[in-house]
């Protein structure tokens, strides 16, 4: 039985297949800055047709978008585009999988865990936090490569937040 997670944002996506806990797929899509949000939906649907060619995705995680600003940094625009984004990821896995996606809270996705984050700290230490505990939590399977200045490659927090939500999904239906 296989669960896809998502972790979608207009400029990246985390994809995440498992199968009895194991990675199957772990990758992040990202998108060239000049594409249209509907360009963009399209190369989604590519890779979730090439999955679903390969594989019987039994069902599927998606995590829920922003619903409230984030002091200064998300713009009304910016929630807006990730709304109508996620909407239209949302109806791509319903018409490739034929299931509508079950919409994740990211946090309740991380406490079901017992993924502890830091809390007043700088996003990447959050990140940093999950990643770490999706490392672990996989045991040698969950890779990725650094950056010349020591951080995770971009990506890695989009792949592990797939994981995350890839896992805690049946826990939480």
């Amino acid at each position: 039985m296989y669960i896809l997670g998502l972790d979608i944002s207009s400029s990246k996506i985390g994809i995440a297949l498992l199968k009895d806990d194991n990675i199957v797929i772990s990758e992040s899509i990202k998108f060239k800055s000049g594409l249209s949000l509907e360009e963009r939906a399209i190369n989604f649907e590519k890779r979730m047709r090439e999955i679903d060619r390969k594989y019987v995705v039994f069902s599927t995680y998606v995590e829920q978008p922003a619903m409230m600003f984030k002091g200064g940094k998300t713009t009304a625009f910016t929630m807006a585009t990730l709304q109508r984004f996620n909407g239209m990821c949302s109806y791509i896995v319903r018409k490739v999988f034929d299931d509508d996606p079950i919409l994740i809270n990211p946090r309740s996705a991380r406490a079901k865990l017992g993924i502890k984050t830091p809390r007043g700290r700088p996003s990447r230490e959050v990140k940093r936090c999950i990643i770490e505990h999706v490392e672990k939590r996989f045991e040698g399977q969950f890779k990725y490569n650094l950056t010349h200045k020591g951080n995770p490659q971009p990506g890695t927090d989009d792949r592990a937040d797939a994981l995350v939500i890839a896992l805690a999904g049946p826990l939480l239906k």
